[in-house]
């Protein structure tokens, strides 16, 4: 009996509101130190910071692009059933992690006069340097423990230990919250009080995070990277920049218009700029925690071959995000005072300037999120080149001639560069993927329409058995051999089975995903979900061994499916039950 899609929406609700919650957490940790800067040093300070974007910005590029794209390895692998490629897939990342954190933390300080010159400050600035060099010698010092939190979050996330990454995120950010106050505001520590905040709050998340590589019920766990790791995990890094490269253009972005702004209206102009990128944190973070909640998910039903599952993902995550993104757009637009009075420039000769900064701005910021949540969607499912075609349109092929031509308009219409950019970026990829779509179906597509069986049944006898008969027809399409299209059939019962009498015990209301993919190869995976209680089949052996004179069926038909399946697996997943076989 089909059925309509019962685990994708209750999936995505268990890890919307720790990403959201994780993002919210980030956006008020990032705009913190503008915020306590701004209010205690006025422009100065909010110049300062917004000087070091750049170099914010190119961590931010290697993080995540090793987060992203090793999680996604680390999902699939879990997916197909293969722990310890997922684990190899962590050590890797994990060590690329380290040796380029270390690296630029290295790199940076004994090269920190010519990247300010760089930055676009000398000694010659007086006040303005000497704030932006305490923030950024701190910075510096502090990369590796930025690049470890963000890493640890992407994995623990597609790890199933969502709650443990979005608490570690929230308390590790309002530490710093509060600490930024402490130490600028009370002890009067400047800009460098507001980056030592930031390092202290990212050593209580990592503090935080490290429980969930201890944990029984997960795979997650520290071990020395294997052999060929390096080469493993640049290949992920590479994969990763598809997305990430949108912080390299950012990096470029912003020393451009730091250096251009100041030409065209000296401290003013780079403060109301902070004030922007700020008030981006506040937005497309919103976007960011929807995709993050999206990611694990989309990468788990790509490994399955999950299409309508896919489908249905994109239509809630494009919902949540926009109607979330809406909630902050709104309030900004029509009232763009309370974001001055924030960062400390209300009744100052640069709020006029921010509020036509803001309006412009928060207009293009819808569109940017539309596009976020489309490149999350195709990084997710292992389809790069899409990714990096919507991040290099948005960050560098329509934003830097954007940026040239609204500067000739001066500060008052440099602003419009945002609205321009994300609009133009969004129709070209949509004329593009349209032309593409006319030429025929994805791979996937296809794949979806000739090699798997679907079913979402009711927890029911005779509905396992109306699946298996389907399934006879499936195998005998693809000529498996009978021995192996018995073997499938049982497996689909026998597993079934087990899971009405030990896992539902006796409800009818509950629902068995099943999905058979038939490999090029001529074996079959077997993919089966329900909302049973917390219930490993493959455990019956131990269970039951102990029974002594009494044979259980459940106990010899499980065992038999073990003997003929070349890989099994059994993981408790978004809170339903998840097995893998390979036949």
């Amino acid at each position: 009996m089909a059925a309509k899609d019962r685990f994708t929406g209750p999936m995505f609700r268990r890890l919307f509101i720790p990403a959201v919650l994780s993002s919210f957490g980030w956006a008020f940790s990032d705009i913190a130190d503008a915020v306590v800067v701004g209010q205690k040093l006025g422009t100065v300070g909010l110049a300062a910071i917004s000087l070091i974007l750049p170099v914010y910005m190119l961590n931010c590029m290697f993080a995540h692009g090793l987060g992203i794209s090793g999680s996604v390895k680390y999902s699939l692998f879990l997916s197909s059933g293969d722990t310890g490629k997922a684990q190899e897939s962590f050590a890797a990342a994990f060590g690329l992690t380290l040796m380029l954190s270390i690296g630029t933390a290295v790199l940076g300080t004994i090269f920190i006069d010519p990247l300010l010159r760089l930055l676009g400050t000398t000694p010659e600035d007086g006040e303005l340097y000497n704030a932006t060099i305490s923030y950024l010698r701190i910075q510096l010092l502090a990369t590796p423990l930025f690049y470890i939190s963000n890493v640890f979050n992407y994995f623990l996330r597609n790890d199933g230990s969502e709650k443990l990454a979005g608490t570690g995120s929230v308390v590790g950010n309002l530490c710093d919250i509060f600490l930024n106050f402490l130490l600028v505001i009370v002890f009067n520590m400047g800009t460098g009080g507001a980056a030592l905040s930031t390092a202290i709050g990212q050593v209580i998340t990592i503090s935080i995070y490290l429980p969930g590589f201890f944990s029984k019920t997960h795979f997650l766990k520290f071990m020395l990277p294997v052999k060929g790791w390096l080469k493993d995990s640049v290949k992920m890094l590479v994969k990763g920049l598809a997305t990430s490269v949108n912080y390299l253009y950012q990096t470029i972005f912003f020393l451009l218009c730091n250096n251009f702004l100041k030409r065209l209206g000296g401290e003013t102009g780079i403060a109301v700029f902070d004030i922007i990128q700020n008030t981006s944190y506040l937005i497309l973070y919103l976007y960011d925690g929807t995709a993050r909640a999206m990611q694990p998910i989309l990468s788990t039903y790509h490994g399955e071959r999950n299409e309508p599952g896919k489908k249905n993902l994109l239509r809630i995550g494009f919902t949540a995000g926009i109607i979330l993104g809406c909630l902050m757009i709104i309030p900004a637009a029509v009232y763009p005072k309370w974001l001055c009075m924030l960062f400390g420039i209300a009744g100052s000769a640069a709020e006029p300037l921010a509020h036509t900064a803001i309006r412009i701005f928060v207009l293009g910021s819808f569109f940017a999120g539309i596009s976020m949540l489309l490149s999350n969607y195709y990084q997710s499912v292992n389809r790069e080149k899409p990714a990096f075609l919507i991040m290099t349109l948005r960050g560098a092929a329509v934003l830097l001639p954007a940026m040239f031509l609204c500067l000739k308009f001066g500060l008052s219409g440099f602003w419009w560069l945002f609205p321009i950019t994300e609009i133009s970026s969004l129709l070209i990829v949509s004329v593009i993927f349209t032309i593409l779509k006319k030429r025929g179906k994805s791979d996937d597509e296809k794949a979806d329409g000739e090699r798997i069986f679907r079913r979402t049944i009711l927890s029911s006898q005779k509905d396992i058995g109306s699946a298996s008969e389907d399934l006879d027809e499936f195998c005998s399409r693809w000529n498996a051999a009978p021995k192996k299209k018995y073997s499938v059939m049982m497996a689909v019962e026998e597993l079934g089975l087990a899971i009405l009498q030990h896992g539902f015990e006796g409800r009818e209301n509950g629902y068995i995903q099943i999905t058979v993919i038939s490999l090029e190869d001529g074996d079959f995976e077997l993919h089966l979900r329900d909302d049973a209680r917390s219930f490993d089949p493959f455990s019956l052996k131990t269970q039951r061994a102990s029974s002594a004179g009494d044979v259980d069926m459940d106990t010899i038909g499980v065992l038999m499916i073990k003997e003929r399946s070349k890989e099994f697996n059994y993981r408790r997943y978004q809170g339903f039950n998840t097995l893998v076989v390979k036949i």
